[in-house]
């Protein structure tokens, strides 16, 4: 796209960064024209699968009138995740760099700027392309730390659920193609020798699970407003700033793991998935440690153990998800027990 040289197709940014002394994340000020977000940013948003969702056009039809007209709309977001040392990161970096962003907040906002150009014609187009668009520029160390801040914001709040926001950007950040555990939509979904599938909902959950320390994280009991605000407490109180592992860790160790025939298709029930993620958040420092022949072991024992429950009486996919967070959350205490007093101390909680 070209443009007028009065129109400058970049981030600025005011000043130096805060620093968020809990996340140890670097937070910037600055911002472009509405040239950059048509270029740059609103590419930003296309590939998520919230884009098939945006709020029908109809909508935001006097939000774009008004940005036709001038308003000024509250900045948009950008969020960046970078391992190692923030202080590479200045208005070069940011610039350079775009494309490795995310929208954190303002995807409608683009939207509706995208829709207003479009809909302008003559002249008053280079106009509103030279616009002022303010932005917030979040560096953070960690996926798990930047969905911990979004969520302390949001919570009660109607914009985003702690569900919906970790959908969003675990699509985003997430990089399938890295690791031999593959996730597969419902629909298509295959089977593979060498391949763990797993339904990307399914990994959604485990991360969920991950983040708020519990396997309880759907009731069709509890109102799923209600549930969402639960979940949203359960994160904020985890304390998970202090961690010193990321879920992304955990799922590359199952991947690799899941070399093994018997451990793969363990992985694929999303109870199993889910309940393992959850116990990891508890007990991953012990549960690394261990092999992949180690964990097919742990796994057998694991069903062995199951297979005295009774069927008739316990919901057996919440039962099995919530066994398996209480079984390898504490592996160390009942890798030493008999059978029998496995089975009688799970049986109690």
């Amino acid at each position: 796209m070209a443009f007028k040289v009065n129109i400058k197709v970049k981030v600025t940014l005011f000043g130096t960064p805060l620093r968020d002394e809990v996340l140890g994340a670097a937070y910037w000020v600055g911002y472009a024209d509405y040239a950059f977000a048509i270029d740059k940013l609103f590419p930003l948003i296309q590939s998520l699968t919230i884009q098939r969702n945006l709020q029908n056009p109809s909508f935001y039809s006097r939000l774009r009138n008004d940005l036709k007209i001038g308003c000024v709309i509250p900045p948009i977001t950008i969020a960046f995740i970078i391992e190692g040392d923030l202080s590479v990161v200045d208005e070069r970096y940011i610039n350079e760099k775009i494309s490795d962003g995310f929208v954190l907040d303002g995807i409608q906002r683009l939207n509706a700027i995208q829709r207003a150009f479009n809909e302008i014609d003559g002249p008053d187009r280079e106009t509103f392309l030279g616009r002022t668009l303010h932005l917030n520029i979040i560096v953070a160390p960690s996926m798990d730390r930047l969905l911990y801040r979004m969520i302390t914001l949001n919570n009660g709040q109607k914009p985003m659920s702690p569900r919906h926001q970790i959908d969003i950007l675990s699509e985003t950040i997430f990089d399938f193609e890295t690791l031999s555990l593959k996730n597969q939509s419902h629909k298509s979904r295959q089977v593979s020798s060498n391949k763990l599938h797993i339904q990307r909902s399914d990994i959604v959950k485990g991360y969920i699970a991950f983040l708020a320390s519990t396997p309880a994280i759907d009731n069709k009991l509890i109102i799923e407003e209600k549930m969402d605000d639960l979940i949203a407490e359960r994160i904020i109180d985890s304390n998970i700033s202090v961690d010193k592992f990321e879920f992304i860790e955990v799922l590359g160790w199952v991947a690799d793991r899941c070399v093994d025939v018997d451990v793969n298709k363990w992985f694929v029930s999303g109870n199993n998935f889910i309940g393992f993620c959850a116990a990891a958040r508890k007990n991953f420092e012990q549960l690394r440690a261990e092999s992949t022949e180690s964990l097919a072991c742990a796994i057998e024992r694991f069903e062995s153990v199951f297979l005295h429950f009774d069927k008739k009486k316990i919901k057996v996919g919440d039962y099995r998800r919530k066994m398996v967070y209480e079984y390898f959350g504490e592996i160390g205490k009942f890798s030493v027990l008999p059978d029998s007093d496995v089975v009688i101390e799970l049986s109690q909680r």
